[in-house]
């Protein structure tokens, strides 16, 4: 099931921990990352209670996406399945890794409020593709907006690692 921003929002389970508990969680947990070249990519934590957290590794520092491990499951089945796939017209004049921290927040406020977003599901984190090669994921519907930005080459990175199961829980 996709879901577009503006849509019928289906029923969406909300995530039950404490604040507190989350931080710990989130201090202690193992990131995962599925960067091949070097260390610029999304990272996945899996952690107790069936949650899953992403987070940018360019900027650790910042509040990650949290998600159910069924969002996640939701997300990845979308990534598998070529949801997420960017206009090729959108890549030209790519920001790396690093020059994404240097985009304008007037220009990312404006094209996060204009890019269409897409969800795996109802608790998936959603997408959106930007110009310049950046791709935006976002809270999943429900939660607090949060977004986080990534270069085209953290994101190819990331999608092939889902792809191949890297971020499964044993």
């Amino acid at each position: 099931m996709t879901l577009h921003v503006g849509g019928p929002v289906p029923h969406v389970r909300h995530i039950d921990a404490d604040p507190a508990w989350l931080a710990r969680q989130l201090a202690q947990a193992e990131w995962r990352s599925a960067s091949t070249g070097g260390s610029n990519c999304a990272e996945v934590a899996l952690l107790p209670r069936d949650i899953t957290a992403l987070r940018d590794s360019v900027n650790p520092d910042r509040t990650p996406l949290i998600m159910s491990d069924i969002g996640f499951g939701q997300f990845s089945e979308a990534v598998a399945t070529n949801l997420f796939k960017r206009p090729l017209h959108l890549d030209a004049d790519p920001v790396t890794a690093v020059g994404k921290n240097t985009l304008s927040t007037e220009w990312l406020t404006a094209q996060l409020g204009v890019s269409p977003w897409w969800f795996g599901g109802p608790e998936s984190i959603g997408v959106a593709s930007l110009p310049r090669a950046v791709t935006a994921f976002c809270s999943p519907v429900g939660q607090e907006r949060r977004f986080l930005i990534f270069a085209h080459s953290e994101i190819s990175d990331f999608f092939a690692g889902i792809r191949c199961g890297l971020f499964r829980r044993p």
